[in-house]
């Protein structure tokens, strides 16, 4: 067992039982299955019996510890990252340290910063900026330097080692472009933290819009820090153009988060009257969170009539606050309706009321429901792709057949026949 070997099976699963089929497997009782494969060297495998035994005291903590410690050897980060993880959860922090270490000392960013994160539980802020100061003009860990460094008497000494306000391409797929070219959301959170709100105002301020480019990323991250520090004039001032879906979304926030419920509701009510489906999903789901359900079914029952396009995301809100009211017929009821006056594939309906039973607790009417839109076992086999491949192991655990369903992985998945 080595990293490289590891790596390529978590991406392709040769050799491995994928993570759907094993929580199966251990939903259904299959241990013996499990406790095989994880034996050799199924992670997946080993993860689920970890994470079982793991929550049963420190009896299955040492148990659990047994079955990743192989695989974390190696160096291979998701095994070193969930081990890590467990120590941290378990108050474990020196193991952690020495775990996380070695990797750390190779330059791996997420060891480097998991490290720094454990190093100042302990306190230990003198080791957290010499790990992570010189490594700043990576910004995930400039930005943790900022996290864990708040507060402790050192903003000068953090401001020095972190890199300058540049705003980035606003296209993120523009060749050569990386997220360490936008440092404006890092000064921010940085004088954020310092309590020199107005200087982070202004300096996201300035940079919404640069060169007739919009940064929606600035523009979110200002409407949030004005929320939070109070600002309720200059949300409600955001320019349209600049993004005021965002300061809508913060200013909604706040005025609930102040119990100003109506005033809540009356904003996006208004902005919901101009046409805006967004606005009116948000007011539902407001509604919902104070106990108006009626009144949410009837917001969304309006704007999908008038939203226009694919309005499924607006119908799956409306059903499930109509299961939550305890009202499963009526949203059967408003699926079929819809569908008999807009037309539609008759699959998707299917699906839509499957949903709604699925919902409802209604398990088995929901699979009946899909009985004639569900492949034979022969079709998923012919279609031979992984997505294939692994439903009719799913389906073959379900039935009580988990040695067929691993011998199928196998002659599918392993080796050369990997898709």
């Amino acid at each position: 067992m080595d990293a490289a070997d590891l790596d390529h099976r978590h991406r392709v699963y040769d050799g491995w039982i994928p993570p759907t089929v094993a929580e199966l497997l251990y939903e259904n009782g299959h241990h013996d299955v499990l406790r095989d494969a994880a034996a050799n060297g199924d992670w997946f495998c080993a993860r689920r019996l970890a994470e079982a035994a793991s929550a049963c005291g420190p009896e299955g903590q040492a148990t659990g510890l047994a079955l990743l410690e192989p695989f974390a050897a190696t160096g291979w980060w998701p095994a070193v990252a969930t081990v890590a993880g467990l120590f941290a959860d378990w108050e474990r922090d020196d193991e952690a340290i020495v775990l996380l270490r070695p990797l750390a000392d190779t330059g791996h960013r997420y060891a480097l910063r998991d490290l720094a994160r454990v190093l100042a539980r302990q306190g230990h802020l003198d080791q957290v900026v010499a790990l992570l100061g010189p490594r700043a003009a990576d910004l995930l860990l400039a930005e943790e330097l900022v996290e864990l460094a708040a507060g402790q008497g050192r903003d000068a000494e953090i401001a020095a080692l972190l890199p300058d306000v540049r705003t980035g391409p606003a296209d993120p797929f523009e060749p050569g472009n990386s997220d360490a070219l936008d440092t404006v959301a890092l000064h921010a959170k940085f004088l954020e933290r310092q309590g020199r709100i107005d200087e982070a105002i202004r300096l996201l301020g300035s940079h919404v819009r640069v060169e007739g480019v919009v940064y929606a990323g600035h523009a979110h991250q200002l409407a949030r820090l004005l929320a939070r520090h109070g600002r309720e004039a200059e949300l409600r001032a955001f320019p349209a153009e600049d993004g005021e879906e965002f300061a809508l979304t913060a200013l909604v926030g706040m005025l609930e988060r102040q119990d100003r419920i109506p005033d809540a509701v009356a904003l996006l009510q208004r902005s919901a009257g101009t046409g805006n489906p967004h606005a009116a999903f948000g007011l539902a789901e407001l509604l919902v969170r104070h106990g108006r359900h009626g009144e949410a079914v009837e917001v969304l029952r309006a704007v999908v009539e008038t939203a226009g396009g694919d309005s499924d995301w607006v119908i799956h809100l409306l059903c499930r606050i109509l299961v939550d009211a305890g009202r499963a017929d009526d949203a059967l009821v408003y699926v079929d309706d819809f569908f008999a006056r807009h037309g539609g594939n008759r699959h998707e309906q299917a699906l839509m009321r499957a949903q709604v039973m699925k919902l409802s607790g209604r398990v088995m009417d929901a699979e009946a429901e899909l009985t004639e839109f569900t492949r034979s076992d022969e079709e998923l086999l012919r279609s031979g792709t992984v997505h294939d491949v692994i439903a009719l192991a799913e389906r073959l655990v379900r039935r009580g057949e988990p040695e067929k369903a691993v011998a199928h992985l196998r002659d599918r998945l392993d080796g050369a026949k990997a898709l």
